[in-house]
């Protein structure tokens, strides 16, 4: 008997796959055998190895050098999770029979990033500034159903049904009746977020910064057969997994050298765009050749996916490479900058003293216009910015009760099912409920170094 295929893990250490013929048909035996079939032709197509090229935390390398994870090696772990959760959920809950929905889940598991462009989130803020349709999900959903992507080509040799199956993951609007299934992909507590908060704490080079997933895992289960829920006796590891979740975006997604790494790269692509789209035909070409960019603006979410199926940010970098002597300084100035790691700095805001931000907003407009005289008059629209992430780390549904299935729910222990933000026990919980901000303002480090000395 051959023996199962291994990828090796930093996080989940060996990811089993059974042993097939990746040349033949799609075994119609066994579910384990065409499952592992099914995944391993997906690993392998190359819509999805392209993930490789795309980083899991866009520019959050700059600032923790050990933070060059893909969203291919997350992608997998994510899957990974999917198929232990479910197996979980269906061993406490005498589930059996649900292979099918199992390899559908674990399925979308593995696809739910594959829709993701260079830099992620941040191109998809600087098209919509553009007025650029275009949502991640929105490419996803293509590669699924696309009868011309080689994504659905293989979908369908397992089961002609399985991309219209797989649609409702991602399109809520598609789906019929709600399912626990579901909230394994995407939810508060999903294999996503459940592979990435482990991930990127380790890749940032944080310790510290964990809960105990086994114990979440191995008290798994779910209420009403369409809500993910937890047994009462997991309710420490549920509140560890929240606080890991609220201190890994303070300390990593919102640091602030990350976030004005983050907004330099807004402004440049969007100062690109703007000029593509005033006339400059030649910005979004690199070596005299067309990038997908180029053909992301004009098309949007609609451009041809086998363009798209392509892109990564291997472009874009020498993209930034070749706009170093672009004839445009402030394209010239934010590429060099960023390319070399000289990187625009913060100043904190009050957020509750609107006068004294917007009165400390003119004065660095001002500066800017001084110590950039040689720049276009706009270089303060590009070198003056105000950032106000925000972040809610436990999404109450108080507000809208039909909502309350999306929320992770508390089981057994001799009580009713409720779900987690009705649980007044837990002082963690209930603190999480409120939306926090981190408002900065984002300025070359001489502009806040003249703010700072002039104060």
């Amino acid at each position: 008997m051959a023996r199962p295929k291994f990828f090796r893990d930093p996080i989940h250490q060996q990811l089993r796959f059974e042993d097939v013929d990746l040349n033949a048909a799609c075994p119609a035996g066994p579910f384990p055998k065409r499952m592992s079939w099914l995944l391993r032709r997906v690993i392998d197509d190359p819509a999805f190895q392209r993930l490789r090229f795309v980083r899991q935390n866009g520019l959050a390398n700059l600032v923790f050098h050990g933070a060059e994870h893909t969203r291919f090696t997350h992608s997998l772990g994510v899957s990974y999770l999917a198929q232990t959760m479910f197996e979980r959920i269906c061993r406490n809950n005498n589930i059996v029979g649900a292979e099918d929905d199992e390899l559908r889940t674990v399925t979308a598991a593995l696809l739910h990033d594959i829709g993701h462009g260079p830099f992620s989130h941040t191109m998809e803020e600087i098209l919509g500034e553009a007025n650029v349709n275009f949502h991640h999900e929105a490419m996803t959903l293509r590669f699924i159903q696309d009868p011309q992507s080689s994504i659905h080509k293989l979908l369908v040799q397992v089961d002609q049904q399985l991309p219209k199956l797989l649609t409702p993951f991602f399109d809520k609007a598609a789906r019929q009746k709600d399912h626990w299934s579901y909230k394994v992909v995407s939810s508060q507590l999903d294999a996503d977020r459940l592979d990435y908060l482990q991930r990127d704490a380790t890749f940032a080079g944080l310790r510290g910064h964990g809960f105990d997933l086994e114990r979440i895992l191995d008290l798994l289960s779910t209420d009403d057969d369409k809500r993910i829920a937890v047994e009462r006796g997991a309710i420490e590891s549920i509140e560890a997994y929240l606080v890991t979740l609220d201190q890994l975006y303070r300390a990593v997604y919102y640091h602030h050298t990350v976030r004005a790494a983050t907004k330099m790269l807004t402004s440049l692509f969007r100062r690109a765009v703007n000029l593509y789209k005033s006339g400059d035909k030649q910005i979004l070409r690199a070596g005299g050749d067309d990038i997908p960019l180029k053909a992301l603006v004009d098309h949007g979410q609609a451009i041809d996916l086998a363009i798209y199926a392509r892109f990564s940010e291997f472009h874009l970098w020498h993209l930034m490479d070749t706009w170093r002597d672009h004839k445009d300084p402030i394209i010239r100035e934010l590429s060099s900058r960023l390319l070399e790691r000289r990187l625009f700095k913060t100043l904190p805001v009050d957020p509750g003293d609107y006068q004294g931000t917007n009165k400390r907003m003119e004065r660095a407009k001002a500066e800017v216009r001084k110590q950039y005289a040689a720049f276009a008059n706009e270089a303060v629209d590009y070198f003056v910015m105000y950032d106000e992430p925000s972040r809610t780390s436990y999404k109450t549904y108080d507000w809208k009760p039909e909502s309350s299935e999306d929320s992770i729910w508390l089981v057994g222990g001799g009580k009713n099912a409720v779900p987690l933000e009705a649980d007044n026990e837990s002082t963690i919980i209930q603190a999480f409920k409120n939306r926090r901000y981190f408002p900065r303002m984002i300025v070359p480090p001489e502009v806040r170094d003249s703010l700072t000395n002039n104060a």
